[in-house]
Formats: structure tokens, sequence, C-alpha cells
């Protein structure tokens, strides 16, 4: 289990196998110079991050401005480079030698003009077989920010219901979303379970786009708790506890 199991990018391949769960997952690929320039011409916005990074550190978002000119927004810093030989170099100065991949990057919706996404918790007694979410959490990025990861990017934390209400697709069926969230999150977790048998516990992180289309970002195996404590919701904080 080990390696694999902080691997993104070897999790992302076993899912995509799965042709339940294929359409949910963006495309991804492993980064280098002809992989990014493929999917920047075919999705005009992709994520570059490290295959085992954690806490959103070292995400670069790449975008095609047209015009031979491309945006880099790394951290709260933006910088516009032209022509693709300046902007590959100026990535490769970022990553060096680390493993990296490259992502379609997620329209994701937005509260107070800030992008979000959301953490599911997933879950199975010692002795079940039976997976069931346990915790959802809505995270906002800080201002500036492109990661929602919550301390490295100062964002906020939401009950899904209130951030749902307080959100661009405020027009969208909050039952209707978290069910279709919740049978992703579901599902990921049941394929998740031939690579990692005894495992009991997963962190989705997933994303809708304007439209509620629901897609699976990643699958975390050690998923931190402090989301719930800062939530002050104690109920989901406990029966995540309970489970574990």
């Amino acid at each position: 289990m080990g390696t694999i199991a902080k691997n993104k990018y070897a999790k992302y391949k076993f899912m995509k196998k799965s042709a339940s769960l294929a359409p949910y997952l963006p495309e991804t690929r492993v980064m280098s110079r002809e992989s990014l320039w493929s999917l920047l011409n075919r999705h005009r916005h992709v994520m570059v991050k490290p295959v085992w990074g954690s806490r959103g550190r070292g995400v670069i978002q790449v975008s095609d401005l047209g015009h031979d000119k491309y945006a880099i927004h790394y951290e709260n810093m933006k910088k516009i480079k032209r022509g693709r030989k300046k902007t590959y170099r100026y990535i490769k100065r970022k990553i060096g030698y680390a493993a990296y991949m490259v992502q379609k990057r997620i329209t994701r919706p937005t509260i107070n003009k800030r992008p979000f996404d959301m953490r599911v918790i997933v879950q199975r007694r010692k002795h079940s077989s039976k997976w069931v979410v346990t915790g959802r959490v809505i995270k906002v990025a800080g201002k500036n920010y492109i990661v929602s990861n919550n301390t490295r990017s100062h964002g906020k934390l939401l009950r899904f219901k209130t951030g749902i209400r307080r959100s661009s697709i405020s027009h969208l069926s909050v039952t209707k979303l978290k069910s279709r969230i919740d049978k992703v999150s579901l599902r990921s977790a049941k394929r998740l379970k031939a690579l990692f048998p005894g495992h009991r516990i997963y962190g989705l992180d997933v994303a809708t786009n304007p439209k509620g289309h629901v897609s699976i970002i990643e699958a975390n195996l050690y998923p931190a708790m402090s989301h719930f404590l800062k939530l002050k919701d104690f109920k989901m904080y406990h029966r995540i506890l309970s489970y574990k």
C-alpha cells in the first residue's frame, strides 16, 4: 500500500479504468512539454500539480490567453508570459525535477467571487462492507488563490447547504447536488477498495462545474480531520470518529 497510497497519478489511473467512474475524472496526464500543450490546446486552462504533493502545495494553474500569451497562477501570484518557450521554462523552474502531472481545470462555481470545491469523507465500519458518506465540507479559496486548502490559502470553510445557498450555483437543487456528489464519492471508495482492501476511510476532493456536473479531483487515504473541527460541526466530527 505504502507508496501508491500517496501517488495521485497512480490512483487516478486506477479509478479512470472504471467505466462508471471515468466520466467524473478530469483528463490527467504525466507532466511533459507535450502533455502540457496538448491539454492546453484542448481545454485552455490546466492545473499542473505534484504527483506526491498534499495540502495544495506546488499547484500551478496555466491558462491560454490567446495571441501566444499564457497566464501562470502560482500561490497568490499571477504572471503573464509570452510564447510557449518562455512559459514552459518558467513552469520548469518552479517545479524542478519533481514528478508532476497536468490536469484539465474544472471551472468551479464561486462564493463571493472565490472558487470553491468540497471535501467528502467516505467510511465503512470495521467488519462491514457498506460505505457511508460521514462528512461534507465546502472549501472556499482564499483571496487571489486558486487552491482551496484552508491553511494554505487562508480560505473559508462552510457547511454544505449554507455554502451552496450562498454560491453562484444556488439555483441548483441542494438535495440533487448532494445525492449526485454522494453517489460519485461512494463509487470512488468502492473502486479504491480493490487497490487498498483493508482501508476504511477516504477524503475525496470533489468539484462541480457551474452546471453542477461532479468531478473527483483526487482521493486522499489520510484526510485531515481539522476541517470539521474548524467548522465547529461536532456532530459530523464525532460521527467520523465513531467510524474510525
